[in-house]
């Protein structure tokens, strides 16, 4: 029996797409650039965390002064369109079973860190995490594990006794380099070509975990 679980937030947990769109399309609007993005053109551009998308957004590889000015302002709209966004069906039965379960939880996303916990706060509260960690720059985005290396040994945890489950091909990444079983979400956010190229459990609906922690 799996022991604990390490899991997305960004089309795992929660849909937050739509705030993220709306949020990438009033910056738009603000910084007067002519074109405006469909959410499953925005859908396209998540998963590498908050900094790749906006580069995305405005089509640049790399930041200077002037668009780290507009990242910053960016962050501010992305906080505040995701309380807007809530969690997929069975997501908070099945993590309440979870805790009922003793099996402990500990979210691992590329979003700002700072934006995770105010919304795990907002949406998912009643639920005991171990722990909650989103993007720190003073570390690589996912599929680096550097950071997932560190919570694992603070809480005396081994790869081979969890379950790493997402939405993308970046999580599937992640789970090969910490070596975990994956369960892929399929209702989520990856695009039909890295579909095809994941591999591991796959489920439809959130609660369908249960059946690969016994």
């Amino acid at each position: 029996m799996k022991n604990f679980v390490v899991i997305d937030l960004d089309g795992t947990l929660i849909n937050t797409l739509p705030g993220i769109t709306k949020a990438s399309n009033l910056m738009l609007e603000h910084f007067s650039y002519s074109y405006r993005y469909s959410e499953a053109e925005v859908q396209g551009f998540i998963g590498r965390g908050a900094r790749r998308l906006f580069l995305s957004l405005v089509h640049e590889d790399h930041f200077d002064s002037d668009l780290e000015a507009k990242y910053q302002y960016f962050l501010k709209l992305y906080e505040a369109n995701q309380y807007d966004s809530e969690p997929y069906e069975t997501v908070k039965d099945t993590l309440i079973k979870l805790n009922e379960l003793g099996i402990k939880i500990i979210v691992y996303s590329n979003k700002p860190n700072h934006i995770l916990q105010k919304l795990m706060a907002d949406k998912l509260s009643m639920i005991d995490f171990l722990y909650l960690q989103g993007q720190d720059e003073a570390y690589p985005p996912k599929p680096d594990v550097t950071l997932l290396n560190i919570i694992l040994d603070k809480f005396n945890l081994y790869p081979i006794n969890g379950l790493y489950i997402g939405d993308g091909y970046v999580d599937f990444l992640t789970s090969r380099n910490i070596g975990m079983d994956f369960c892929f979400c399929d209702y989520g956010y990856c695009s039909k070509e890295h579909k095809l190229e994941i591999v591991g459990f796959k489920i439809e609906k959130f609660n369908e975990i249960l059946n690969y922690i016994k």
